[in-house]
């Protein structure tokens, strides 16, 4: 089973452990223009491969191995995002996708994992795979850190995120002024 998910890992980077891409490319964070190193986690969208900020790309493949020994393989949907990329996401997603210059992406900090809900008669469910994350990530400085996204995980390393708001669905109560 392990050899079948790292073969897997194998073919997706194209064939080669030398595929390990590294480069510079701008980056935003909080609306500002920022240069951020990236490298290759050995994975790819179409032709294309998929990037990650160096340390959490280095991280990321630590889970990935750890992942396929414990029988699970981590594809990965989406990484780095560059800001025409955001662009054209916040046009498809509307609301559920962060203004250009704002999403985590674009510092090749998060990504978003295929396998982590299944949908079964009109409901989605989170999968094993979700909480084999939930379980793990950490170890690696990754997190869920969007609460009603179980596929988006963002590096945060050493430093966990900070307690995820929950939204308010009502309006808080008056005090009532009865002693």
């Amino acid at each position: 089973m392990v050899s079948n998910i790292l073969f897997m890992l194998f073919l997706n980077s194209g064939g080669s452990a030398s595929n390990d891409l590294s480069m510079k490319v701008t980056g935003y964070e909080n609306g500002n223009v920022k240069p951020v190193y990236v490298s290759s986690i050995l994975q790819k969208k179409g032709e294309n491969p998929l990037f990650l900020s160096c340390i959490a790309s280095g991280k990321f493949k630590e889970m990935m191995i750890h992942a396929a020994k414990d029988g699970f393989y981590l594809p990965v949907l989406s990484a780095f995002r560059t800001h025409r990329e955001q662009h054209r996401m916040k046009r498809q997603r509307g609301n559920l996708a962060a203004r250009p210059g704002w999403s985590n992406h674009q510092m090749g900090l998060s990504i978003d994992l295929g396998g982590t809900t299944r949908v079964i008669r009109g409901k989605r469910y989170r999968t094993i795979l979700y909480w084999w994350m939930k379980r793990n990530a950490k170890r690696y400085g990754f997190y869920n850190d969007v609460e009603t996204e179980p596929w988006h995980w963002t590096f945060y390393g050493d430093s966990p995120p900070p307690p995820v708001k929950k939204k308010v669905t009502e309006p808080p109560k008056e005090k009532s002024n009865n002693v």
